[in-house]
């Protein structure tokens, strides 16, 4: 091999060998900017995390919010969703107002989940007395739903004085009379205008508890 033949094999393997630095060269700095960009994203991200209120126990209809009602919760949403939720600064300003749902320990507050006291439409918490032969043979438990349904001692005429009823709460005291033979209680969210006829069903009538389905009651 001549000496000008050496140097061209020279030349090309230096070429070549910078050839495959320049690669790996570009392939980390390819690397590097992805890896880069996905930091970015991850922060961007964790920037756009919000704290909202969320229960901190169930909340059942006709609560008055206090203090105590929610605890702070930091989620990942789109504006959408944030936009129907309740942010962390808000709990002062829904002290004293009504839940209208039931809220589990836990979830979100939504804006459908309470009412000013002003608006008018928030549920009462009504509890009555009743037998457990009346009241779905004692089969109740909070968050049924329930139609109430009153015979009119006079006329013996019968009417639905109220529908799909949420039960707060319900007791069964084995036997132990509350006002004559009753042996239970009940409690119903209800609008003030059923806790009205309700009210008056008790003290004309009987009242009868018929778990909701919500088909018509006509």
């Amino acid at each position: 091999m001549t000496a000008a033949q050496g140097n061209a094999v020279g030349a090309v393997r230096r070429r070549a060998l910078t050839s495959r630095v320049s690669t790996g060269h570009v392939v980390m700095v390819v690397a590097g900017l992805l890896g880069a960009l996905l930091t970015l994203s991850a922060l961007r991200a964790a920037d756009d995390t919000r704290p909202v209120l969320v229960a901190a126990h169930d909340i059942v209809p006709g609560t008055v919010i206090d203090s105590r009602s929610f605890r702070t919760s930091s989620i990942h949403a789109d504006a959408g969703v944030l936009a129907t939720l309740f942010d962390a600064s808000a709990v002062d300003d829904l002290r004293g107002q009504i839940a209208v749902a039931r809220i589990p320990a836990g979830s979100l507050v939504t804006h459908d989940d309470v009412r000013a006291v002003a608006a008018g439409r928030a549920p009462r918490a009504m509890s009555f007395p009743i037998p457990v032969t009346r009241a779905v043979g004692g089969a109740l438990g909070a968050g049924d739903r329930v139609d109430v349904l009153s015979v009119q001692h006079n006329t013996g005429r019968s009417r639905y004085v109220a529908t799909d009823a949420m039960v707060l709460a319900y007791s069964n005291h084995g036997g132990g009379a509350l006002q004559g033979s009753d042996d239970a209680s009940i409690t119903l969210a209800v609008e003030p205008e059923v806790a009205a006829r309700i009210a008056s069903a008790l003290e004309t009538g009987s009242v009868t508890l018929v778990r909701a389905t919500g088909a018509a009651t006509t």
